[in-house]
């Protein structure tokens, strides 16, 4: 069975349905969603009500901030958190769609686990806020606490680079970056945290959606182009957006 997994829609609408139209076109049924659905783009209400009848959905560090409060945010990323509540909240729309949406954000889970595949937004150690960078893979305390709290296999964003932590036979841990022609990756015996990559944030200099799926023990990464200077557009008209939520959508950064 395939199943294809996504995470940090960012609110990017034309993103998110570029993605998910290829999901459909490869006959896909079963969509999981790491969180971050919502957060810096300009349809939080569109995306999340895409993402609501997904198997599995977390909840992102953007969900719990406009849920709680934007603790520990950059300016330009909290003014976003601040918008997006406000549009969710907005009066012109229709009030019971506005509940079962604030409903269905505060009962997101931060993990699911099936059999021995862990789903996390951040790492195992922290689902939400932790960050697992390539450059981690140096750091033998953080990688070895979070490798020891998976069983074989988790999927996680929230970094919005494509990439897989695999732990070696002597315990010392590597990072595969995902790149134009290899972008395949074997599920063994190995433990292994595999990040997904961002549909509609990417920051790994590619600025196509990125998501994954799963099949047979194969992971495969897709880069789908879409319009990304109609979201920019849409950005750039809300004044309390900063514009470098619209600018970086162009360079994938």
């Amino acid at each position: 069975m395939k199943t294809a997994i996504i995470s940090d829609v960012h609110a990017n609408l034309e993103a998110f349905q570029a993605v998910l139209k290829d999901i459909e076109n490869k006959g896909i049924k079963e969509i999981f969603c790491l969180g971050d659905v919502i957060g810096y783009g300009p349809n939080p209400r569109e995306c999340l009500k895409l993402a609501k009848d997904f198997p599995i959905s977390l909840r992102g560090n953007h969900e719990e901030a406009v849920i709680f409060i934007s603790i520990d945010f950059r300016e330009d990323a909290a003014n976003a958190i601040e918008w997006t509540r406000d549009t969710i909240n907005s009066n012109a729309y229709n009030k019971d769609e506005t509940n079962d949406l604030w409903d269905w954000l505060g009962e997101l889970p931060r993990i699911d686990e099936r059999d021995d595949m862990l789903f996390v937004h951040g790492t195992p150690r922290e689902p939400t806020r932790e960050y697992l960078r390539p450059t981690d893979v140096t750091d033998k305390e953080k990688t070895n606490e979070n490798f020891d709290l998976i069983r074989h296999i988790c999927f996680c964003g929230h970094t919005h680079e494509p990439g897989v932590f695999e732990e070696g036979p002597d315990g010392k841990k590597i990072y595969y970056p995902i790149r134009p022609g290899k972008n395949m990756y074997r599920i063994t015996e190995k433990k292994c945290i595999i990040n997904v990559g961002s549909v509609g944030q990417p920051r790994d200099g590619d600025n196509r959606a990125c998501y994954v799926v799963l099949e047979n023990n194969i992971v495969t990464y897709h880069r789908i182009p879409y319009d990304h200077k109609i979201t920019m557009n849409k950005i750039l008209k809300i004044e309390i957006l900063p514009k470098i939520l619209a600018t970086r959508l162009e360079a994938g950064r």
